[in-house]
């Protein structure tokens, strides 16, 4: 009777093993250290997605990016298809990735460095509030999409940075607790 049980239980595990286990392929792009994971069955469109988009922006004549592929079994994994092929057709030749910045909800420009933009908001801000200032900020919210381009597009920080100081103001609260929009 216990072996019965126990054999019952063996196939009750094995079932929920092949309901729940599902092959999943890793790709890495040695030359950006990017890459993702799909499952196994989606592995063939996310290629044809990523070489598609890649010709799309660039106009044609691109070349793949090297890949590495690996394969894993897994439980219930956590995979993302269309990060994936993000990241490969951004891989491709004659494709560049900017980040698209937008202020208030309006797109104001591209920069191909998010961390040299923030350094321009730092000073806008350093500009425009004294050191005692208890809480500085912009009227609007900043924020960063990335985007993908032809290659050769370089935009301009400094136009950004003006385009930027235009469609937002520095806020900042004084020590009395007066808030000055400057």
């Amino acid at each position: 009777m216990l072996i019965k049980k126990l054999l019952l239980a063996l196939v009750c595990a094995l079932t929920l093993c092949a309901a729940w286990l599902r092959p999943v392929c890793v790709v890495y792009m040695p030359e950006s250290r990017e890459g993702g994971s799909c499952e196994a069955a989606e592995l063939a469109e996310v290629l044809r997605s990523a070489r598609a988009a890649a010709d799309e922006v660039a106009r044609g004549g691109t070349e793949a990016p090297e890949l590495r592929l690996s394969w894993r079994l897994s439980l219930r994994p956590q995979t993302d298809a269309a990060g994936l092929a993000r990241a490969l057709t951004a891989g491709y030749s004659g494709v560049d990735e900017l980040w698209e910045v937008s202020a208030g909800g309006e797109d104001v420009g591209r920069t191909g460095d998010p961390s040299a933009l923030g350094e321009v908001l730092l000073a806008a801000i350093a500009e425009a509030a004294p050191p005692e200032s208890l809480r500085t900020g912009f009227t609007g919210e900043i924020s960063l999409r990335p985007v993908l381009v032809p290659e050769g597009e370089k935009p301009d920080l400094t136009e950004l940075s003006a385009r930027l100081r235009g469609a937002v103001q520095v806020f900042y609260t004084t020590p009395d607790g007066e808030t000055v929009y400057a």
